[in-house]
């Protein structure tokens, strides 16, 4: 949730209260009632949205940590597959070229280096083996391939998830907005006989400014040579 979505949140819960405080003043059946009833549902919508979202971005951290460790176990097993393709490359020229990656490589590039690293086993299995790599190092590596792959996935659902749930928080912020506005109108006529209940919803209806930045300060001018 950004700061000024906060705000609005804040000013709503200000407000549901308001109605908790002053329900005396309104009016069963009236249409006030109708307006600070759909207010206190809809504050109460954000506050779930709200945790959700909240949800999803802690999904997103913990699947981020998840590729983390699965890139690791990747990086690993590649590694000792690339040591034993130069340790044969001397006997057995071209093999240190088939088996070539970067730790810089860009994700989706890196896992394509590792699923051509398990083709090769096709050919290169015994080879390598002789060379130092893993028993069975073609399994291992399409087994690492499959974990990081399935990483990302689990990453770009977390990330889509939160992304279309801020998208209803918008819209659950919209209709609180009109709401409030209903409601500010209303006050006068349905509390015209309570000037400080008036007063308690200006105060609570209030959306504070976002804060503004401070312009850095003007360097001193050099004095003149």
């Amino acid at each position: 949730m950004n700061d000024k979505s906060r705000r609005y949140l804040e000013a709503g819960q200000r407000c549901r209260q308001w109605i908790v405080d002053n329900v005396a003043l309104i009016i069963a059946g009236s249409m006030f009632e109708t307006k600070c009833t759909a207010l206190t549902a809809c504050v109460d919508d954000l506050e779930t949205m709200t945790g959700e979202s909240a949800s999803f971005k802690a999904e997103g951290f913990s699947a981020t940590a998840v590729k983390g460790s699965e890139l690791i176990d990747l990086l690993a097993i590649m590694e000792k597959v690339r040591n034993a393709a130069r340790s044969a490359e001397a006997d057995v020229p071209g093999t240190r070229d088939r088996y070539r990656y970067t730790t810089t490589m860009a994700g989706l590039a890196l896992l394509a280096a590792g699923r051509s690293f398990a083709l090769g086993g096709d050919d290169d299995k015994n080879l390598l083996i002789s060379y130092g790599a893993p028993v069975n190092w073609p399994d291992t590596v399409t087994a690492a391939c499959d974990d990081y792959e399935a990483a990302f996935g689990q990453q770009d659902s977390a990330v889509g998830g939160r992304v279309g749930k801020n998208a209803e928080i918008n819209a659950k912020l919209a209709e609180f907005v009109a709401l409030k506005a209903t409601i500010t109108n209303m006050v006068p006529n349905f509390c015209s006989t309570d000037k400080g209940a008036q007063a308690a919803w200006r105060s609570a209806a209030h959306i504070e400014e976002s804060p503004k930045k401070k312009d850095p300060p003007t360097p001193p001018t050099p004095p003149t040579p």
